[in-house]
């Protein structure tokens, strides 16, 4: 291949959009980040204008259009929070802003009708229970509560499918995010029609369905005049965000894991088939014949950023300066513990009702044990994730993690502890925008993902428990189980 060829990667998140640009070697050789507000409904669910993406993705590519050449660009991969749920007219234009993937929680009645309606079909291909992160709920509250929006929506796109359609004109949806929303067949691998009848909804609201590395379209000369890219390139169809980060973390066999520390945390365990799990998301992976099962918190970064912001006040760099600072010689066990439920709990527990909850403060509380408690929480979390995953699948194998939270040596030393196995770190450069550019890198140049994500294995650390909080972080992990439990009567009245 061309030396001077690049691939660029997009990914559209909660908080931030990303770019990553990479060489035929898959080296990150630029990259940048730009962040958006998080908007939420007047009562208070989160939602996303779809333009405001758009705009991100201008941003990007003008950005590092200063550092290289756009022409030099051969292929792009998209990557986007999932799955995401964005009603669009004949034309693509959105007709309100993107309902959310699973920290939106409106839709919870319709999560009951339609559990309720499969309750006996235990062997069911989606697999798995609806919850909070699936779709069709939505979709069903929409035409509920919106019902002109409803009727007007031609299709449903996720956000990487919504940059897709506006680079390409093109409507698609990628497998894993399709899954993800519990529409996926897994036994056939086709759309799962079986609710679709049973709630007169039509099929035809979704785009056609293609894996990771299949091409959407080429670059029309519109999408080329606003964003400056050249006319013509591929653009391939890539992934959710929580499966480029898999590819980046080198899940792809049976058993390897990959932990995604962003906004909100995701464990995802790459599966030979998929198993029946009520409280997991079974899933595709980027590949045919490729299956996931994992869960998500609903909390990560975005708790830290309520902490650092909202209760210690702190912003730009002091924010900056703190989270750096707080290193191993800092960490100490503390008398708190965080229940992390600030958007309601997700996998395993699946408790929309659920609420954040600091418990054991006192006069001598201070930032190092909130911060301490925070890490803790969100570790603790993940963990609860894996408990779930091995009741049900195999044993973990390789557990490697990436994201923003990667940069904190205090969460990854206390992911590894709580998780009692050695963690891999990758390198922080590539992250879920560098996971769509390896999916253009390998679509385009026909080699398989594995072969050009074994460069980036070579350099990932690795992360040993901490064996002497190794009996206190267990005890923790006891105590945040109780204390959940012991509270959920009370988040039931609220």
């Amino acid at each position: 291949m061309n030396s001077s060829v690049l691939f660029a990667g997009y990914d559209i998140g909660t908080t931030s959009s990303k770019v990553s640009i990479l060489d035929a070697e898959g080296h990150v050789i630029s990259n940048a980040k730009v962040n958006h507000p998080q908007e939420f409904s007047i009562d208070g669910f989160p939602e996303q204008d779809a333009h405001n993406w758009w705009e991100d993705f201008k941003k990007l590519t003008s950005i590092v259009g200063k550092e290289i050449s756009l022409s030099r660009i051969e292929a792009i991969g998209l990557s986007s929070m999932c799955p995401c749920v964005l009603p669009v007219s004949d034309e693509g234009i959105p007709l309100r802003k993107s309902l959310m993937y699973g920290i939106d929680q409106r839709a919870s009645k319709e999560v009951g009708l339609l559990n309720e309606s499969f309750s006996r079909e235990r062997n069911r291909s989606i697999y798995t229970n609806y919850s909070s992160q699936s779709i069709l709920p939505k979709l069903l509250w929409l035409r509920e509560n919106q019902p002109a929006v409803f009727k007007s929506t031609s299709r449903i796109l996720t956000a990487n499918g919504y940059i897709g359609f506006k680079l390409t004109q093109s409507f698609t949806m990628d497998y894993f995010s399709a899954s993800a929303g519990n529409l996926i067949d897994l036994d056939s691998l086709e759309l799962f029609k079986e609710p679709f009848d049973r709630f007169d909804l039509a099929t035809s609201l979704f785009p056609e369905i293609r894996w990771a590395l299949e091409p959407i379209g080429n670059l029309t000369r519109s999408a080329s005049l606003e964003t400056g890219l050249r006319e013509g390139i591929t653009i391939f169809t890539g992934t959710g965000d929580a499966c480029a980060d898999a590819i980046t973390n080198a899940c792809i066999e049976p058993g390897s894991v990959s932990v995604s520390l962003g906004g909100t945390s995701i464990f995802i365990q790459s599966l030979e088939k998929p198993v029946w799990s009520p409280d997991l998301f079974v899933e595709t992976g980027a590949t045919p014949g490729s299956f996931t099962i994992g869960g998500a918190t609903s909390c990560g970064g975005l708790l830290t950023d309520w902490i650092v912001e909202r209760l210690f006040g702190l912003k730009g760099s002091e924010k900056e300066v703190l989270l750096r600072d707080f290193d191993v010689k800092k960490y100490r066990p503390s008398n708190l513990i965080l229940l992390p439920f600030f958007g309601g709990a997700r996998t395993p527990f699946n408790d929309p009702g659920a609420k954040g909850i600091f418990f054991g403060l006192s006069m001598e509380t201070d930032r190092e044990n909130i911060l301490s408690a925070l890490f803790e929480s969100i570790a603790i979390d993940i963990s609860m994730i894996s408990d779930e995953i091995k009741r049900t699948a195999l044993e973990p194998g390789q557990i490697c993690a990436s994201g923003g939270g990667t940069r904190s040596e205090v969460l990854l030393g206390l992911i590894a502890t709580v998780l009692d196995r050695e963690l891999l770190v990758c390198p922080q450069e590539y992250d879920s925008a560098s996971g769509a550019g390896l999916i253009a890198l390998s679509a385009f140049s026909e080699s398989s993902l594995s072969e050009v994500i074994d460069k980036i294995k070579e350099r990932y650390v690795i992360v040993e428990p901490w064996n002497e909080f190794r009996e206190y972080i267990f005890e923790r992990k006891e105590a945040f189980k109780e204390l959940y439990n012991c509270n959920r009567d009370l988040f039931l009245k609220r």
